[in-house]
This record gives structure tokens, C-alpha cells and sequence, in this order.
């Protein structure tokens, strides 16, 4: 064994051993006394923060010639200042002198913890910034002074990127069978935002919260009367303390008429006007004006109306009020169904999608004048091609047309090159000329340069 190690490392290990025992001091300390062959003995390296979180899977090193330190650096945390506590634990067998060998930084002290346990003695002492300095020279915290002592013991880890000769030092010292790295515990946060497709509203927020560099999957869990556009988890990585947004896309759930038991009789009613429910000619068509939206289509307000529970509108039949409003806040409303008056006005019937309104959610009927009602969503291409965004918290670009995987922000006032149209259910998208997807709603865009 003794010709495994040459004479420069004999003397390393020596003057290693010097220092060692001065830093931990006192009349128990101990240096190496003797030569021991690690050949095939096992360390497990475990890093962890002061809360028990893996910060990486434990690493198993088994000694022999030419085995190099392991760099127990992780991604975030400063050495300098998150640096806790590193403990060896020796193999009984093959250690002559020490049991263990912890190092911890004191909170409250501000020192350096150094606790000894040799094979028949102990020895602890408080190390100062002062005290680790006169050894290592200026250090910026004493944490950074335990990197330093970690160093010197050259067993297995290094915090300096440093390959050293772990097999001789064990030889020299004593063979660790586990290492504990600790790390200061930092907390990492993702913001969630659950997003109404239908007009860009946030419905929900919520915070994802962790240890930094956690990864996992977020259970979106979605508000009443919401379902998901897509249902599966979503996949997360805390890899700073401050991540990007995530955005959950939820769509309201749409309404089904409750058919009544027993059925009604049909009655056939005295004006000839009223016919809500004509059955569809041979020719396809519908029976209603060409204007006339598609069910379950949304459109917006551009002048003063009223919401009315029967759609003969009568004043005292009035159950909203909604009062003519900037383009970018016109009342919205998805249609569920259509019906007459009894002077054979069409009416659209309608739910109210103004979320955070408190008229959010009222069904009822309005009318289906063009001068008044418009598609939310626009059905036609801008003549210049362009189109300019106009909402206040501005717009999202995503690689697919059902708005998923966002891409880019553009803020209120960008003006996007459009390439084309593209229906999406019975939504409308714009397809930019960089192959990204916009939303066509009318409250978040405008055609041409504005």
C-alpha cells in the first residue's frame, strides 16, 4: 500500500494533518498516526438543504487510485453565503483517529462550529472569521472560511473545482463512509395565472412555492364553472428564486337547456311573427338574418343596451343595464339561443362573460341589432395586413392556435404583421408572419395601424 503514495504526497498529507489539527485545537487533537488502504471502500456524498431537501441525488464514491473530488457546488447557491454545515462520518474500520468531524456555521453567533469525535475523545470549539483568516487569509464570510477548511481535508468533495487525491488522503486520515453537504434553505416562487381564451381575462392566480431548484408537476385546479382547454399537468422548475409566469388556459363550461318533464304541449301562437324554433329550409339555411351569430359565439356591445328576461323588451322587464364603453371595455356576451317579439324582433338570448362585473353570469335576452351587437371576434383579414394591439395589459403570441405555449408579450400600442385568419371552435385567431398565434378579439386587437 505505502508504494501507492510517492513522497510528495506523504508530505501533503502531513503538513495537511498540521493544519488540521490547529484549527480544530485543544490538547485532544490528533494527527494522522497512521497508514490505512481505502482500496474499495464506499462514501456516500449527500447534498441537502437545512430543511432535508435533495438538492441532488446522493453520489456514491468508492476509493482507489486516481479517484477525484466531487464538486458539491449546486446552481444558486453561493458557497459564500449558503454554505452551512459539512459533516464526515468515518468508516470504524478503516479511520485510526476520528469518528467524526462536523463543521456547522453558528446563526447566532456568527462563528464557525467545529465538533471532533476521535476514537477515544471528543473536542469542540467555536472558529472566528479572525481565527480561519489567520490561516487562510482575507475571507469575505465564515462560510466561505468552511469551503476552505473542506479544501484541506481533500476526502472526497470540493467546493473549488479541485481534483486532488481523495484515495491518499483517506489513506492518510481516515476513510469517511458518508459526507454531508448542507446548504442555507431558499425559497423559489412561479406565479400561475388561469386565463379566460374567450377574452383574455384572468380568472385565478395562484403561487407555486418551493426550495430552490425544485422541479415537478402543477394540478391545475380550476375555478367553478371553468373547465380546461388542455387537461394534463404541467411541468415546473424552480431553477431561480423568481420564475416566469405560468399560464393555465381555461375556457367557462358551456350551458346545456334543461328539458322539463313532462314535456309541454306546444301551443301555436297568435302572432305570426314569432317563430324562434323554424325548422331549417331544404336550402340549409337557417331561417335567420345572415347577421345572425352562430350559438355559442360571443359578441360585444358598441352602443347603450339592456339585458331583458323576456325578449319582448319591456321597462320593467329590465334585469342589467349596460352603458356604452370604450372599445377595449365593451360588455361581452356569449349566445346560447335566439328568440322573437312579439312584433317578430329577433333577440339574441345571452350569459354575461364580464368577469369581475356584477353582472357576471346573468342570462337573458338582447337585441340583435348590428347597430348595437358585433362579433367579439374579428372574421376578416386587415387590409394592410397589420393589426395593432390596443389592451391595456397588452398581448400574448403561442405556437399553436388553441393558445398554448406562450411565446412572446407584445404591450399595448405594438403593431404585429398578420399572415392570416384562422378559426379556432368558434373563436378566431391571427396568425403572424413569424408563424405565432395572437387572439382576434376585438377588445385586445385593432385592424391596421392605430
Amino acid at each position: 500500500m505505502i508504494k501507492r503514495l510517492n513522497k510528495f504526497s506523504l508530505m501533503m498529507l502531513a503538513l495537511g494533518a498540521v493544519l488540521l489539527a490547529f484549527l480544530v485545537g485543544g490538547s485532544n487533537a490528533q494527527a494522522a498516526s497512521g497508514i490505512v488502504d481505502p482500496t474499495g471502500a464506499e462514501a456516500t456524498i449527500n447534498i441537502v438543504d437545512t430543511k432535508g431537501n435533495k438538492l441532488r441525488d446522493p453520489q456514491v464514491n468508492t476509493y482507489k487510485p486516481g479517484l477525484k473530488n466531487v464538486d458539491v457546488k449546486i446552481p444558486g447557491y453561493d458557497v459564500n453565503t449558503t454554505l452551512h454545515e459539512v459533516d464526515f462520518l468515518f468508516n470504524s474500520k478503516l479511520s485510526p483517529n476520528y469518528k467524526t468531524s462536523i463543521y456547522e456555521v453558528n446563526d447566532k453567533t456568527g462563528n464557525l462550529d467545529s465538533t471532533q469525535t476521535y476514537v477515544s475523545s471528543s473536542d469542540h470549539q467555536e472558529l472566528s472569521k479572525a481565527t480561519l483568516e489567520a490561516q487562510f487569509g482575507s475571507l469575505a464570510t465564515v462560510n466561505e472560511g468552511l469551503a476552505k477548511i473542506v479544501e484541506v481535508y481533500g476526502l472526497g468533495i470540493t467546493f473549488a473545482s479541485n481534483p486532488g487525491d481523495p484515495f491518499a488522503a483517506a489513506a492518510s486520515m481516515g476513510v469517511p463512509e458518508t459526507i454531508n453537504v448542507v446548504y442555507d434553505y431558499q425559497e423559489a416562487t412561479m406565479p400561475v395565472e388561469y386565463i379566460n381564451d374567450n377574452n383574455g381575462a384572468v380568472v385565478k392566480t395562484d403561487t407555486i412555492k418551493g426550495f430552490l431548484g425544485k422541479k415537478g408537476t402543477y394540478t391545475p385546479v380550476v375555478p367553478s364553472g371553468y373547465q380546461l382547454v388542455t387537461s394534463s399537468p404541467v411541468s415546473y422548475d424552480l431553477n431561480s428564486k423568481s420564475n416566469a409566469k405560468m399560464t393555465i388556459h381555461i375556457v367557462p363550461i358551456p350551458v346545456t337547456p334543461v328539458t322539463p318533464t313532462p314535456t309541454p304541449t306546444p301551443v301555436t301562437p297568435t302572432n305570426p311573427y314569432w317563430n324562434p324554433t323554424t325548422n331549417k329550409p331544404a336550402d340549409g339555411k337557417t331561417g335567420l338574418p345572415e347577421y345572425a351569430n352562430v350559438k355559442k359565439t360571443a359578441v360585444y356591445a358598441v352602443k347603450p343596451i339592456y339585458m331583458y328576461s323576456s325578449p319582448t323588451f319591456n321597462k320593467n322587464d329590465r334585469i342589467a343595464k349596460y352603458p356604452k364603453q370604450k372599445r377595449i371595455n365593451r360588455p361581452m356576451f356569449v349566445i346560447t339561443g335566439y328568440n322573437r317579439s312579439n312584433n317578430g324582433a329577433l333577440r339574441f338570448k345571452v350569459r354575461d362573460i364580464n368577469e369581475g362585473t356584477k353582472n357576471y353570469g346573468k342570462t337573458g335576452y338582447i337585441t340583435a341589432k348590428r347597430a348595437y351587437v358585433l362579433n367579439l371576434y374579428y372574421r376578416s383579414m386587415p387590409k394592410n395586413n397589420k393589426i395593432t394591439v390596443i389592451a391595456k395589459g397588452g398581448v400574448n403570441s403561442y405556437k399553436t392556435a388553441s393558445l398554448t405555449g406562450k411565446t412572446a408579450h407584445y404591450k399595448k400600442g405594438s403593431r404585429l404583421h398578420v399572415k392570416k385568419l384562422v378559426k379556432h371552435n368558434l373563436t378566431t385567431r391571427y396568425q403572424l408572419t413569424n408563424g405565432r398565434y395572437v387572439s382576434a378579439n376585438k377588445t385586445l386587437v385593432i385592424q391596421g395601424n392605430y
